[in-house]
């Protein structure tokens, strides 16, 4: 038995999603007792997304026991011209899975019972060493520590910190998926086997890629061809971008399916003028492309006593990172590593981590801007 097991060190974590459900593994592999509160009821919506894989994930499934990650690879990236062509072949080995894929295989890792769907904290109060979790339904539960990873809209960051605010970095994400079988051949052909980059004519990049299917199939045939096209938008017009086919106004995103198809259209017409033909394509055949805000999160602090903040609820690094997976991973393994060594000294553990954290999350956070200013770059309408 571990120090943490004799001692019933419990946790309550916010948010079931990436982050919350690695901090749920690696602390309960420590011995801890662990609860997942998840405000969405039910299963999380599959987001579709496609991941390139990094060293910290893979790491963090094979440390803490969690079944192999589907994944499929290329040869090489290829990057394109807007005028068409080609394109320059870059040699480069690369490894690409899916959200949908890496959140069932955390969750499968995490037991029913450690899991409570369609349950959402509410307040956090910390009272000597313990903290007191309020939720929607007006229970109260209590734990010798509080992980928030809430996610980038984290109420719990805004409690803790509220004057940082999620900052809108001047551009959005459209991206889409088609399954394999009915992607057009002269599109298959040229996507398979490479991870390809578009720039845009005026400012921006599509970038394009297979992922696994449903259920993690990676077989010829059975995987997904996703895509993602970084577009500006001026704040003044993102409201509009936002509001879906029934007139809704979406906070940060707008989920598979609810776009208008208006928006798609005007979406399809405006790749047409400004991407390489192939990508432009990839566009029109997509029937439902979805939208995501870019976002831009970085906090002076993760910890407040033995309340913690983990994931999006801490920094949110610009996808162009490929780097917010490894992050969740990569904080879930000092956090458990730091507690493991510490034993007893549970504020000592916690004050390593902070450090960790804000080193690591600083430095991606700086990265995805450099990346971003650096792809998004406005350029003159040829």
């Amino acid at each position: 038995m571990s120090w943490h097991a004799d001692h019933d060190f419990t946790v309550t974590i916010s948010g079931g999603s990436i982050a919350g459900l690695c901090n749920a593994i690696a602390l309960r592999r420590l011995g801890a007792t662990i609860r997942v509160h998840e405000r969405v009821p039910g299963p999380m919506m599959a987001r579709g997304a496609g991941i390139v894989v990094q060293r910290e994930l893979t790491r963090f499934f094979a440390e803490n026991g969690v079944r192999p990650l589907p994944f499929t690879s290329c040869r090489g990236r290829r990057y394109l011209d807007h005028n068409g062509g080609d394109g320059v072949l870059q040699e480069m080995p690369q490894e690409f899975t899916s959200w949908e894929a890496i959140h069932a295989a955390l969750r499968a890792a995490v037991p029913d019972e450690c899991y409570r769907a369609g349950s959402e904290v509410t307040t956090v109060i910390q009272t000597g060493s313990k903290v007191s979790a309020t939720l929607g339904d007006g229970t109260v539960v209590e734990s010798d520590l509080f992980v928030a990873a809430d996610g980038s809209g984290s109420a719990t960051r805004r409690a803790m910190l509220p004057d940082v605010e999620a900052g809108y970095a001047g551009y959005v994400a459209w991206r889409g998926t088609l399954d394999e079988r009915v992607v057009p051949p002269d599109l298959l052909s040229f996507f398979d086997d490479l991870f390809t980059f578009s720039e845009a004519r005026s400012g921006g990049h599509m970038l394009a890629y297979f992922i696994p299917g449903k259920d993690g199939a990676v077989t010829t045939g059975s995987r997904r061809l996703n895509w993602v096209w970084y577009v500006h938008v001026a704040l003044a017009d993102l409201a509009n971008v936002l509001t879906d086919r029934n007139g809704v106004r979406h906070r940060s995103s707008l989920p598979r399916g609810t776009t208008p198809q208006s928006t798609v259209a005007a979406l399809k017409a405006r790749a047409l003028r400004e991407l390489h033909p192939k990508m432009a394509a990839l566009i029109s055949e997509t029937r439902d492309p979805f939208l995501q805000t870019i976002l831009d999160v970085t906090v002076p602090k993760t910890l407040f006593g033995r309340i913690l903040l983990a994931g999006d609820a801490a920094f949110v690094a610009r996808p162009h990172t490929a780097g917010g997976t490894a992050k969740a991973a990569y904080e879930a393994s000092v956090l458990a590593r730091a507690l493991k060594s510490a034993r007893a000294n549970v504020d000592v553990a916690l004050q390593s981590t902070e450090r960790l954290q804000l080193e690591y999350g600083c430095a991606l956070y700086q990265y995805g801007l450099a990346l971003g200013n650096r792809w998004s770059r406005e350029r003159s309408t040829d």
